[in-house]
């Protein structure tokens, strides 16, 4: 199934980050570490030296719309988990997306 784009999963779940990913990301964004723990890293959570995006208003921080579809605004560099999510009918997150909330 090909992602329908609807962005439920960016609202249910939180993405895990290493410390690779987080220099990537905000060598992207063009901020600072500092910035990146600031705006962006959830403070409730740190587990060694993985971290997770912070939500804003029930979403992932990088989640926008464009056209109506959710869009990732750090899309060319986003986290290794949300590169391998793969979307399916199998999928309560993706069913939900659908209008066919379990």
């Amino acid at each position: 199934m090909e992602c329908r784009r609807c962005g439920v999963c960016c609202t249910l779940h939180q993405a895990f980050v290493r410390p690779e990913e987080v220099k990537r990301i905000s060598a992207f964004l063009g901020i600072s570490l500092d910035d990146w723990e600031r705006s962006y890293a959830d403070p409730r959570w740190e587990y060694n030296d993985y971290s997770l995006v912070r939500h804003v208003d029930g979403a992932c921080v990088f989640l926008t719309r464009q056209d109506g579809l959710a869009a990732c605004l750090v899309q060319p560099v986003k986290p290794a988990c949300c590169a391998a999510w793969e979307p399916g009918p199998d999928r309560k997150e993706c069913r939900r997306g659908m209008g066919k909330i379990d």
